[in-house]
């Protein structure tokens, strides 16, 4: 079969003779050419109808120096290193600037983690103080940002020593002394609280002596007078703090902590109140209990409910009979309450609250004192019940003290836990684990410096005593206790555990936050403000024209080189543009997207032209070396694309591998001029191979197309001499 039978001699009969290789090659053309239409072309153009909204949704998303955006002002808290190196020990200092620029490091990955964001993250100083910058572009989630540059993920280890919470009281009680002996208190406060961050003061205004915040040093406030100190340590609460919000809700401020405290008694005096008594009923019980019922062991004595229900019954029938004197008796022998053997059954006086709820329904309920008349179920069983003293709740005039005094504590919480070396920093990963019983968990898994650390601090509790029993190693994420297990021995390795009342989602959510980095210092929200465009509209639409006037130009340029094979290379551009913008449209969030756009962005755009041209030339010129060996056309194209390969493959994974360390290392403008020439090489590779190539073997089937002069401006040898011949 000759050459020319292989060809098909008019465009109308082309589509007809097509194999399915060929068609394949139209259908990746014409896809890529509808993709690259549809999204470089202005949404509006499309109207109002389903297609147009559609594309609406899509938009190239400018960068800070085109469209302006957000600042957040965070400040550094530096005062816990500060006092650091304020301390007495030398060995302690850290290098307030290094926390500082770790600090910047540390909310830059969490805003602009994919690094593709445009988002600027840098230090400010306001006079002392150490500030970060965060510059957003209007497409970032603000309010995500706020949340992710505020989460707290600090991994803290801590062992247990008892000795250090004795040391504290002791360090107290000498500032007890000195307010016994005349210090002022109020001045005495106000040192304490600048000098201590675990200082906490209470006031608590005129109350009466059953209405003290701990019953327990009732009797020592009660009993001192006004302006007294109370002459000891007193181990103690402070009292939950709550407002009551403009919705009627209450609000709670702070939950009881517990606390040595000094306590100043301000006022004392005794006078007369109403006093409100309570009702309360003296009672015993004989208790049925059968399997399922709470608190009954799988031995107990009734084996099924309605045996129970049934010698209950018959034993208060008995009773009703023989009257309640051997009731004692009765429970003894009876009841499965293994107290019953020696109380006989007898609960003694209790109030109303004090049993659950079925049993205070019927002992509050009689009119009076006897045995009552029916057998009662609870939870834990039946119930035989003799009330043997009932009284009513009354309201009656007594002296009582009422007092007001304040409170100055320490908080206990972390007195006797000292912070050790190992935490976030010794963290390789966090992933999501579940225990023996599917309890989700979150494993840890340490580096070398961390497995060292950790089997020393372990080591160090294992020995150590803590009132009288096994020390605990504590946890922190974040400043909050996670949990604090008891460590019996040493424990070697890389990895650990935290447990606690984890869900999936929230032992994830934790591994995830541990996996981020912790932040060497905490930061607050201090303000947030609306920037203006560093460069605007006027230069993006300058930027844009010298891009579409380039563009213009290397295609000219490819048409009068290569003839048609250079209109082949204009419409591979053509098609890359359109797909660029199509990329940027439609990066996905899942990678990090959108793709924000700047004026760096815009020069590795133009910069993977360039490499997009560099290639078809490149194909070009090997065609034209076949060519000139007296291959056919047909040939001539495939090798010259095969040849051309190595080389444009090695140059641009060179340009790649650049790119990929400036991405690494570059600031947030570097990283948007190497994202986008990634993107744009990446491309190019496709747009200049893959579909200059397809677009060649599809022309060269027309009878009129197929000439190697009209396509490379080059007399193809082979055809002449197969026409002399």
């Amino acid at each position: 079969m000759t050459e020319k039978s292989n060809r098909v001699d008019y465009p109308r009969n082309y589509f007809k003779n097509m194999d399915k290789k060929s068609w394949s090659r139209l259908g990746l053309v014409g896809g890529m050419l509808l993709i690259a239409v549809f999204f470089s072309i202005p949404s509006h153009y499309f109207g109002d109808n389903w297609l147009g909204e559609q594309l609406k949704k899509h938009k190239v998303t400018l960068g800070l120096d085109l469209a302006g955006g957000t600042e957040l002002d965070y400040k550094i808290d530096l005062s816990d290193a500060i006092a650091q190196n304020n301390d007495d020990d030398p060995q302690n200092d850290v290098n307030l600037n290094n926390i500082a620029e770790s600090v910047r490091d540390a909310l830059e990955k969490r805003v602009n983690p994919a690094g593709v964001g445009e988002i600027i993250v840098k230090r400010s100083q306001v006079d002392d103080e150490q500030h970060i910058l965060i510059q957003m572009p209007p497409s970032s989630n603000v309010e995500q940002a706020k949340k992710d540059a505020s989460q707290d993920n600090r991994l803290e280890f801590f062992e247990e020593v008892p000795e250090l919470e004795a040391a504290k009281k002791e360090e107290i009680r000498g500032i007890l002394e000195k307010l016994q002996n005349g210090a002022d208190w109020d001045k005495t406060v106000e040192e304490l609280k600048n000098k201590e961050k675990d200082i906490i003061t209470q006031s608590f205004e005129k109350r009466w002596a059953d209405s003290i915040h701990d019953p327990k040093i009732a009797d020592k406030i009660t009993s001192a007078k006004a302006g007294d100190i109370i002459p000891e340590v007193l181990d103690t609460q402070t009292e939950m703090e709550y407002t009551m919000g403009e919705d009627g809700q209450l609000q709670v401020n702070s939950l009881p902590k517990p606390v040595l405290a000094i306590i100043k008694v301000t006022e004392n005096q005794e006078k007369s109140r109403e006093k409100k008594v309570e009702p309360s009923v003296k009672a015993e019980h004989i208790l049925f209990a059968y399997p399922g019922a709470m608190r009954a062991g799988d031995d107990v004595k009734y084996k099924s409910e309605e045996e129970a229900k049934t010698e209950a019954e018959r034993v208060l029938q008995q009773l009703k009979e023989e009257g309640t004197e051997n009731f004692a008796e009765l429970a003894k022998k009876y009841s499965t309450e293994e107290a019953a053997q020696t109380s006989g059954g007898d609960l003694g006086e209790f109030k109303p609250g004090q049993m659950v709820k079925e049993f205070d329904d019927a002992v509050f309920s009689v009119e009076k004192p006897g045995l009552i008349d029916h057998v009662v179920k609870t939870p834990f069983g039946y119930h035989i019940i003799n009330v043997l003293e009932k009284k009513e709740g009354s309201t009656e005039t007594v002296q009582d003290r009422e007092v007001s005094y304040e409170l100055l504590g320490w908080d206990k919480t972390n007195m006797r836990w000292q912070k050790t070396k190992l935490g976030g920093k010794q963290l390789e990963n966090a992933t999501v684990g579940f225990n023996d019983a599917g309890q989700p968990l979150v494993n840890l898994l340490f580096n070398e410096e961390g497995g060292d650390l950790f089997a020393e601090i372990t080591g160090r509790v294992a020995e150590r005593k803590c009132d009288g029993g096994v020390c605990r190693l504590g946890i922190k994420v974040g400043g909050q206790w996670i949990t604090q297990p008891t460590v019996r021995k040493k424990i070697i390795g890389r990895q650990s555990q935290i447990s606690g009342n984890f869900t999936f989602e929230s032992a994830k959510k934790l591994a995830d936050g541990l996996n981020l980095g912790a932040i060497d210092a905490p930061v607050k929200l201090s303000g947030q403000l609306t920037i203006e465009p560093s460069l605007g509209q006027d230069q993006l639409k300058k930027s844009l024209k010298a891009a579409a006037f380039g563009l213009i130009a290397t295609m000219i340029f490819m048409i009068i080189m290569y003839n048609f094979a250079g209109f082949v290379a204009a419409i591979s551009l053509t098609m890359y543009t359109g797909l660029y913008i199509a990329i940027l449209k439609l990066w996905p969030e899942s990678f990090g997207g959108p793709i924000v756009l700047s004026l760096s962005g815009i020069a590795g755009i133009a910069l993977s032209i360039g490499l997009a041209v560099d290639g078809n030339i490149l194909i070009f010129e090997r065609i034209k070396e076949e060519l000139a060996k007296k291959r056919s056309l047909a040939e001539s194209i495939e090798l010259g694309f095969d040849r051309a390969w190595t080389a444009i493959y090695d140059s641009n994974m060179t340009t790649l591998i650049t790119c990929l360390i400036l991405f690494n290392l570059g600031s947030s403008m570097i990283k948007g001029f190497a994202i986008t020439l990634i993107v744009g090489t990446l491309l190019s590779m496709f747009t200049a191979v893959t579909l200059s190539r397809n677009i060649l073997r599809l022309i060269i089937h027309f009878k009129g197309l197929n000439n190697a002069k009209l396509l490379f401006g080059y007399k193809n040898p082979a055809k002449k001499s197969k026409t002399k011949k």
